[in-house]
């Protein structure tokens, strides 16, 4: 009589590199230059991006402007994400900003960033516009994807007058 071996074999497939959450981060400051008023960041757009729940979160903070002992708020103030799509590995969106100085003649300082993240391919894709002034930066899970130095002062006028191709690059 021959004994029954009985052999069970368990596949399991890991989704953790699915499930992640990814921060997607748009920051406009002014640079310490000759003829740059008020260094510092003016606004940062924070956006996460839940790949389990196929859903993104978006907050923003602002800064504030310095004249003689008073502090002014930031003014005008728009952050919206535009067209979000999910699949299992990516997600792409559109990412506007808007934000103006307290010193309410300056104009708007405006952003429009089209993104796309792939988790499986560690990469993101962007392109858009901004002002000339001030510099931007975009971090995609703290790596640099964009890295713009701003021009001079009057760049600021205008909307989203300054073209970005498109950037691809891993994180």
């Amino acid at each position: 009589m021959c004994a029954g071996i009985v052999v069970a074999v368990f596949v399991t497939f890991s989704t953790a590199a699915f499930s992640e959450t990814v921060t997607v981060v748009i920051e406009t400051r002014i640079k310490e230059k000759t003829l740059s008023f008020e260094a510092g960041m003016k606004s940062t757009q924070t956006l996460k991006l839940n790949f389990d729940a196929q859903k993104l979160t978006s907050d923003f903070s602002t800064g504030v402007t310095n004249i003689a002992v008073t502090d002014l708020k930031s003014v005008r103030d728009k952050f919206v994400v535009e067209g979000v799509n999910f699949t299992k590995t990516a997600a792409n969106f559109i990412a506007k900003g808007q934000t103006a100085s307290g010193v309410l003649f300056m104009p708007d300082i405006d952003y429009k960033f089209s993104i796309t993240v792939d988790i499986a391919a560690r990469e993101v894709v962007l392109s858009g516009c901004h002002d000339g002034y001030p510099s931007y930066k975009v971090l995609v899970n703290n790596s640099q994807v964009y890295d713009f130095d701003q021009e001079f002062l009057g760049a600021l006028l205008g909307t989203c007058d300054t073209d970005v191709g498109s950037i691809t690059k891993n994180f």
